[in-house]
């Protein structure tokens, strides 16, 4: 498939060879054209082409001010790996040692299902925080997520600019922001990893669509995102076999259609052999990601990857189809999951059992409509880039329609839906920026028209504008959507609220630091807990992780399904034992390390701890 922008280079100058040297020229005259530069003086071309990434950049800037903002206060109310975040930064600190994860995040998917141990797939998510676990402060593993987030929303806006220029990045840029305020705040920033791995799958749809146009220089990193985002949690593995079939199918026929079109002077292989070193450059990547799962299956039996197909072949009774297709209304429908501000982060996984009404039913099957429209039209008029996204959008929602459908209908696993239906969001802003832009592109080809026809017949002259005054306008404008986008992106902001486990954050600080206190580095010790109630719970895999950055060898019974078996108990020597219990009542032969009062939403809350030297 040809994108837009190769089309844009055709048709802005003289014939080219390639789509390399096409987009070269439409990159560096687009800049001229926006900064007044006369691109005959010699050394100005590389001005050029940085100045081009200028808006782009500033732009997707401006769509991540909730995930900047949402990180920031996280930062302020000094963040800890609270509950499930706790196991995950431990692995991360795991990842360089001799006993580093070979499989991901536990699932209790697994034992529900069919009764044994099941996790993610890969560890990808603890490579990528394994440097901040380990040397930094406690709050950069979040400030990581939250960098590598409003990365990946910058990708997309500078990807949208290349498919459909400023009007499709500042509709992208405009849309993300508000499409963040259909998800969880700390999901921003959380390394929890069905949050880690939204803003990472949403770059994964807009580098699919682009290697779908025929940048095949995009393999490599489509190869790494998908990779991460599969291993992260399984949530996304259907929705990512779509965007990679679609990108992959358009690659190759894009590579058919060029040597058709355009042979090279060296005959039909030339072309062929220009892809190679990144086809291979991909394959490696891939092997890389996924050799730690490989030799996990190896030395197991069964491995992991295993008990993902046997947990998927023997999953029980499925919440149906009418789930699926509620699914698909409440992603696209009006009003769909990703324009409004959700009531509780969990409320998916009621939305898709209720009924929808019939505007949102009508709704979605007329927007549905409107995108195989697209797709089929701008398959007829040679518009890969437009087919290819309306494909990837008929895709992701045939994915999140089987995902919910065959979702296990047990109450523990139904649940899960309140946060594996998180990327409908995605999927819903998708259709919608698609739709908006074949109709926009519609209007804008009829108008064109309208106005070749007026001229023509009544013989108008059309007075052209100075350049002076049309660089002037273009800059004014530009200026101005990029204010509104800022302005948007800070609407959006003010929404957010604190994080979930916010009310623990001081708490665990001060009971980590009563025990290191009392406890020198290079112990071992055994974590019991007494009895935590749902509020205290949280507190002991974030104590657990502060011990082990203290150097502490951290043992307790049940740590084999989350931690692995370096940190079970078994019957292991001690030198400490570490208590961590509710309330004040004393506890013999024990010291106080540190205990604190606070309130949660649970209500008033007394966290104690105590350890005793094991002799």
């Amino acid at each position: 498939m040809t994108g837009k922008g190769s089309a844009t280079a055709s048709e802005s100058g003289a014939a080219v060879p390639g789509a390399r040297e096409a987009f070269a020229l439409w990159r560096t005259r687009a800049g001229a054209r926006l900064a007044g530069i006369d691109l005959r003086v010699h050394g100005v071309r590389v001005l050029g082409g940085v100045w081009v990434r200028v808006p782009s950049i500033a732009c997707g800037v401006a769509a991540a001010i909730p995930v900047i903002a949402s990180t920031a206060r996280a930062v302020r109310a000094g963040w800890v790996p609270a509950g499930d975040d706790g196991v995950i930064a431990t692995r991360g600190w795991d990842v360089l040692t001799s006993h580093t994860p070979l499989v991901g995040q536990y699932s209790e998917a697994g034992l529900v299902v069919h009764g044994q141990l099941m996790h993610s797939p890969g560890p990808l998510l603890y490579w990528l925080i394994a440097l901040p676990a380990r040397f930094g402060s406690v709050t950069s593993i979040a400030v990581t997520m939250g960098v590598v987030n409003s990365l990946a929303i910058v990708g997309c806006v500078v990807l949208a600019r290349r498919r459909g220029g400023l009007v499709l990045m500042f509709a992208t840029a405009v849309g993300i922001a508000l499409m963040c305020q259909s998800l969880p705040s700390e999901a921003m920033h959380d390394i929890w990893n069905p949050a880690a791995g939204l803003f990472p799958f949403l770059l994964l749809v807009f580098v699919c669509w682009s290697l779908a146009c025929g940048e095949h220089r995009l393999l490599p990193v489509t190869v790494l995102i998908a990779s991460y985002v599969v291993q992260t949690h399984l949530m996304y593995a259907a929705p990512t076999a779509v965007l990679l079939a679609v990108g992959g199918g358009g690659l190759l026929l894009s590579r058919h259609e060029r040597r058709r079109a355009r042979p090279s002077r060296g005959g039909p292989g030339r072309s062929t052999r220009r892809i190679w070193p990144w086809t291979l450059t991909a394959l490696l990547v891939a092997a890389a990601c996924w050799a730690a799962p490989a030799i996990d299956q190896i030395e197991h039996n069964p491995g992991n990857m295993a008990m993902i197909v046997r947990t998927v072949q023997h999953r029980g009774p499925a919440l149906g189809g009418a789930v699926g297709r509620t699914a698909v209304i409440r992603s696209v429908g009006i009003t769909p999951w990703w324009l409004y501000v959700p009531a509780s982060q969990w409320e998916r996984k009621t939305d898709v059992r209720a009924t929808p009404s019939a505007g949102a039913r009508d709704s979605t099957i007329a927007i549905l409509v409107a995108l195989v429209l697209a797709g089929v039209i701008g398959a007829f008029l040679g518009r890969w880039d437009i087919a290819g996204a309306a494909l990837i959008g008929l895709g992701l929602c045939a994915a999140i329609g089987l995902e919910a459908a065959s979702n296990p209908a047990k109450p523990l696993l139904a649940g899960t839906l309140g946060y594996t239906m998180w990327w409908g969001s995605e999927l819903g802003l998708w259709v919608w920026l698609i739709v908006a832009w074949a109709a926009w592109l519609g209007a804008l080809a009829a108008s064109r028209r309208l106005a070749h026809v007026v001229v023509a017949r009544w013989r108008v002259r059309v007075p052209a504008p100075r350049s002076r005054l049309r660089i002037a306008s273009r800059v004014v404008a530009f200026l101005g959507l990029l204010a509104g986008t800022v302005a948007v992106g800070t609407a959006v902001a003010a929404t957010e609220t604190r994080d979930s486990h916010a009310y623990d954050y001081q708490p665990i600080r001060t009971i980590a630091a009563g025990i290191e206190r009392l406890v020198a580095p290079g112990q071992t010790l055994r974590l019991h807990t007494g009895g935590l109630d749902v509020a205290t719970q949280p507190t002991e895999p974030a104590i657990r992780y502060f011990l082990v950055r203290h150097g502490d060898r951290v043992l307790a019974n049940g740590s084999l399904p989350r931690l692995g078996p370096y940190y079970e108990l078994y019957h292991r020597p001690v030198q400490w034992t570490v208590y961590l219990v509710d309330g004040t009542h004393p506890q013999p032969h024990k010291t106080l390390a540190a205990r604190v009062r606070y309130t949660s939403p649970w209500g008033h809350e007394t966290l104690s701890a105590w350890v005793h030297k094991v002799r």
